[in-house]
């Protein structure tokens, strides 16, 4: 019995010790509009919270579900004063944008980005909701710049304790 514990942290500790952890450039936050279903339209599979931009393209559709104006009760609603608005460059050949986006008004959190020899592992929390109001169609948006990596991106959820 031992000697399989044994041989199984052996053969564990390589992938454990290859990994290392990916600076963030950048980090952005926000709200973001999320276009929800018709009743009865509902897609086939569930889409992970998590995108991946690689290029202008993606970018360009990220940028578009950022709305102009704020959540707001007063009429005319104020300008969003998200930085990702004035459209800041992204030299794409150099760099990867995350974003994470969650239906509800509390952020997610990237708290670790690492790498291995086969992919990168990203390890987000999303905090505890409190009741709150819910805007229809809307929701909260975390976006990080790592350095570009042509290997294919898993999303690790780690639970939020109770505080």
């Amino acid at each position: 019995m031992m000697t399989r514990i044994g041989a199984l942290l052996l053969s564990v500790l390589p992938l454990v010790a290859a990994a290392e952890d990916v600076a963030i450039q950048k980090k952005w936050r926000g709200i973001i509009f999320m276009p929800h279903p018709f009743p009865g339209k509902a897609p086939k599979t569930k889409s992970s919270p998590l995108t991946v931009v690689r290029n202008e393209k993606g970018y360009g559709q990220f940028l578009k579900l950022i709305p102009k104006k704020q959540i707001s009760r007063t009429r005319p609603a104020p300008p969003n004063t998200d930085p990702l608005l004035k459209k800041p460059p992204i030299d794409f050949t150099k760099h990867t944008l995350l974003y994470i986006r969650r239906p509800s008004m509390t952020r997610p959190v990237f708290k670790k980005i690492t790498k291995s020899q086969k992919e990168v592992v990203v390890s987000v929390e999303f905090p505890r909701e409190f009741p709150a109001a819910h805007p229809i169609h809307i929701g909260t948006y975390s976006a990080v710049l790592i350095p570009r990596s042509g290997k294919p991106v898993r999303l690790r959820l780690i639970e939020a304790g109770r505080k």
